[in-house]
């Protein structure tokens, strides 16, 4: 019975998926700095559209909080602004239809964040982003 599939096969580290997912689609766009923590784009990030840059910009964040580098998965969107250079104005509107396609969640205090889950999903919007 050897080569017998089992429920245990089903079994994967979700963390260990998404961290991979995450970071080779993150990284065709940005780089962290090591010490600053701050995003250093690559060209490809130009060429995005103001969601693309915030979707980038919260995936980032997520790693630069997988990395123990801040203490908060969420973003307001003020520090959206900020990480991307995109106006406060843009941002607003941007992330709540962001939000509406289910690709970020927001929180009752007005921040946003890409969950585990739809890490796939915000990986696959790029694509078409670009």
């Amino acid at each position: 019975m050897s080569g017998q599939k089992t429920f245990d096969d089903l079994l994967v580290d979700e963390d260990e998926v998404n961290e991979e997912i995450l970071t080779e689609t993150v990284i065709d766009y940005v780089q962290i700095g090591e010490q600053s923590g701050n995003l250093i784009p690559k060209p490809a990030y130009d060429n995005l559209t103001a969601g693309g840059k915030i979707v980038v910009a919260l995936l980032a964040h997520r790693a630069r909080f997988g990395l123990d580098m801040v203490e908060d998965e969420w973003l307001k969107p003020g520090a959206i602004s900020s990480m991307t250079g995109i106006k406060k104005n843009t941002v607003y509107p941007t992330v709540r239809d962001l939000a509406d396609e289910g690709i970020v969640r927001n929180s009752d205090e007005g921040a946003y964040m890409i969950p585990s889950v739809n890490v796939e999903q915000a990986c696959d919007y790029l694509e078409g982003n670009d």
